[in-house]
C-alpha cells in the first residue's frame, strides 16, 4: 500500500491538479459529480439526489462508492458510510474513509472554503444538484469543524491542506500538531509530478 492518500474536493484549485497523476502516486479518494469524468478508487456522495444520480447510472456496480445508509438502493452495489460520519458532508467523509484506512499522510486538495467572488466556489455547479454558478457562497464552517474533528480523532496521521485557496488555512487545522499546509510546487516537488 503506498502512503499517500488523495481527497479531491470540488473547488476551483483542484483544478491544478490533474487526477490521474494521483493515481500513479497513491490512492484517490472524490466527491460527488467527478464521477462523470474520472473514476477514483473511492467515491463519496452524501446528498441523496446526487448519490441517487450515482447508483442508477450503474456506476456502483463496479466501483467503490459510499454513501450514507438512507441513501443505498438495494442492489446498486452502493456501500454504507462509517456510523460515526454518515451525518458529515462529502468532502469530510472520504478524509474519514482514507484515516480509517490507515493511510499516513492525507493530502486535502481542492477544499477551498472561501471564495474570491463571494460566489459559490464549485467546480461543477451548476449542474444537476448542484447551486447556480451565480449562487453565493456556502459557510464553510461545517466543513472545518468536521475536518478538525476527524483530524483530532487520527493523531498519528499527517493531514497537509494543498495549495489553499489565497493561502487560507482555518486557524483550527494550524494549531493541530498533526495538520499543515503546503503550496503547489511543494506539494509536486514532494510527488515528483
Amino acid at each position: 500500500m503506498s502512503e499517500f492518500a488523495f481527497i479531491l474536493g470540488n473547488g476551483k484549485t483542484r483544478l491544478d491538479v490533474t487526477p490521474s497523476e494521483l493515481s500513479a502516486c497513491g490512492r484517490v479518494y472524490a466527491c460527488n459529480r467527478i464521477y462523470n469524468e474520472f473514476t477514483p478508487d473511492v467515491l463519496v456522495s452524501t446528498d441523496a439526489a446526487m448519490a441517487r444520480e450515482i447508483q442508477e447510472s450503474g456506476y456502483s456496480e463496479n466501483n467503490l462508492h459510499y454513501t450514507r445508509e438512507s441513501n443505498i438502493i438495494r442492489g446498486s452495489g452502493a456501500r454504507a458510510l462509517m456510523p460515526n460520519y454518515s451525518g458529515f458532508s462529502s468532502g469530510p467523509n472520504a478524509i474519514a474513509l482514507a484515516a480509517a484506512d490507515g493511510f499516513p499522510y492525507i493530502f486535502l486538495i481542492g477544499f477551498d472554503l472561501l471564495s474570491e467572488t463571494n460566489l459559490i466556489n464549485n467546480i461543477y455547479s451548476g449542474t444537476a444538484h448542484y447551486a447556480p454558478s451565480d449562487a453565493l457562497i456556502t459557510s464553510s464552517d461545517n466543513w472545518i469543524n468536521q475536518i478538525c474533528e476527524i483530524a483530532e480523532k487520527f493523531k498519528d496521521q499527517r493531514f497537509m491542506h494543498v495549495n489553499p485557496l489565497s493561502g487560507y488555512t482555518p486557524i483550527s487545522w494550524e494549531a493541530l500538531a498533526n495538520f499543515q499546509a503546503m503550496d503547489l510546487m511543494g506539494f509536486r516537488s514532494m510527488l515528483n509530478i
